[in-house]
């Protein structure tokens, strides 16, 4: 199927073309207006965004704090669909330098660099849908502190300020027009057999079906582990806070092109109660909702490389602000 994108080759080329015409070239407000529909639907882990006109906003706010922020494409994962759209999933990395005051504290002039996977559903060359995780734990880390610590000082602003603690759940939400999809493809379905046994079933010894023995892990953070052991270490953090987590796999594709390994993007939600000692510390009974993007490179239907995506300075907001909650009560 061939879609109208201007004067871009291909998909990716667009998503590569329109994301560098926003920030790097500096169209900001007038290329949001062009690519972004009035009434977007941005589900951002950090929060939920109707508007263009809030799009930009936060974009403008982004730029003050890093003016130097440089958007690394590193791959986009796609999907056409029979009524003229296309589903993109786009994996890149923030590399920039801190020199601007705002959310995340004052100005250090520390380089950050934090990766990025953003789906977004185009109709028309414009982004009618978004949904998009970044990795805040790695800012947090170039900005030496570390997720929790970053995230106990954006609560405090928020209720000194006196406004809701901002993150992400499904009650923040709009009905979307989209209409999720899961591609039928051995790879997709072998993929998401290992996802279901390890984060709903918390079945880990399928971490040796799934990956190879030397399978490169990209952990949030911006962790790089290796191999089933440091594999099965980091799932089991996750599952010991969150025991009764319950796995929603929201979207799955799977590219395969010449000269490159099969890869499998995913968008998925784990829900659960903070009820005990792992990852996130000491279990306070949060509910938690955690937004989540994998790409995974795949050969012979086990994960060579994978890019696993969270936030988890907004999962410790959503912590604090149950701690915050019962404190006020």
């Amino acid at each position: 199927m061939s879609f109208d994108l201007g004067s871009y080759k291909d998909v990716p080329d667009f998503i590569y073309g329109i994301t560098r015409e926003i920030w790097e070239d500096r169209g900001i407000g007038g290329k949001l207006q062009r690519y972004y529909a009035p009434s977007i639907l941005l589900r951002a882990a950090t929060g939920f965004t109707d508007s263009n006109l809030g799009v930009t906003a936060q974009t403008l706010q982004t730029l003050h704090q890093f003016p130097d922020r440089q958007l690394v494409g590193e791959d986009v994962i796609w999907t056409p669909y029979d009524d003229g759209t296309f589903l993109s999933s786009h994996r890149l990395t923030s590399v920039m330098r801190h020199t601007g005051d705002g959310v995340l504290g004052q100005a250090q002039g520390r380089m950050v660099r934090s990766r990025i996977i953003a789906d977004c559903w185009v109709r028309d060359q414009v982004v009618v849908e978004e949904w998009l995780v970044r990795d805040q734990g790695a800012f947090a880390r170039c900005l030496g502190t570390d997720a929790k610590a970053l995230a106990r000082e954006m609560t405090d602003r928020d209720v000194r300020n006196g406004v809701p603690v901002s993150f992400f759940v499904p009650a923040h939400d709009k009905p979307s027009r989209y209409k999720p999809t899961m591609q039928d493809d051995e790879a997709v379905h072998s993929y998401l057999r290992g996802m279901k046994r390890l984060w709903h079933d918390k079945e880990t010894a399928v971490i040796r079906d799934m990956y190879f023995h030397g399978a490169a892990f990209h952990a949030p953070g911006g962790d790089v582990l290796y191999g089933h052991g440091d594999i099965d270490t980091f799932a089991l953090g996750y599952l010991a806070s969150f025991p009764d987590a319950v796995l929603k796999i929201e979207s799955a594709r799977v590219n395969r092109d010449s000269e490159q390994p099969v890869r499998v993007a995913v968008r998925w939600s784990l829900t659960g109660t903070h009820s005990g000692f792992g990852h996130f510390g000491e279990p306070t009974g949060a509910t938690v909702y955690v937004m989540g993007m994998t790409h995974a490179n795949m050969t012979g239907n086990k994960v060579m490389t994978e890019y696993f995506v969270t936030d988890e300075v907004s999962i410790w907001k959503q912590i604090f602000a149950h701690t915050e909650s019962r404190a006020g009560a």
